[in-house]
């Protein structure tokens, strides 16, 4: 046998759901989110005592909400809001952004939505269950608002 027959297979698969241009990729798989406005993202209702928890792990009590975590995720929706209006000032308001600003505005959005999927994962059942859909909602948020940002702007 070769060197090549004994070496492990590594395969790499892409997980993500949008391609680099910002477009639903054809082999992602379809996501049941439901449709979630600006006002969901503040405080979330405590689940009744007898509501079981959605994302919270098989053994054990269920997490309790952080204000920490809320807090990171206020200040990266935030921050991809202040991107998203730079990507609508060159077009509706004064035009003083230029397209390149506007395009800078589009990769910094793509960014912010990369960092949110991150903590998605790294935390995914192990958040309670408002965390875990404040996560969700705010992801859900950003993707429909970029990929019309990245519409709108021919990219």
């Amino acid at each position: 046998m070769s060197e090549e027959e004994n070496a492990p297979r590594i395969v790499v698969r892409d997980r993500r759901a949008f391609a680099a241009d910002g477009s639903r990729r054809q082999d992602a798989p379809p996501r049941s989110e439901p449709l979630a406005d600006a006002s969901s993202l503040g405080p979330e209702p405590k689940p009744a005592a007898d509501a079981p928890a959605e994302s919270a792990p098989a053994a054990g009590p269920a997490p309790e909400e952080d204000p920490r975590f809320k807090q990171l995720v206020s200040l990266l929706f935030s921050q991809a809001a202040m991107l998203l209006e730079q990507t609508v000032e060159g077009a509706e308001k004064t035009g003083s952004a230029t397209a390149a600003q506007r395009a800078e505005a589009i990769q910094g959005l793509q960014a912010v939505i990369g960092l949110l999927e991150v903590v998605e994962e790294k935390t995914r059942g192990r958040l309670a269950p408002g965390d875990a859909r404040l996560v969700s909602q705010a992801l859900y948020q950003l993707r429909m608002a970029y990929m019309e940002r990245s519409q709108t702007h021919g990219r």
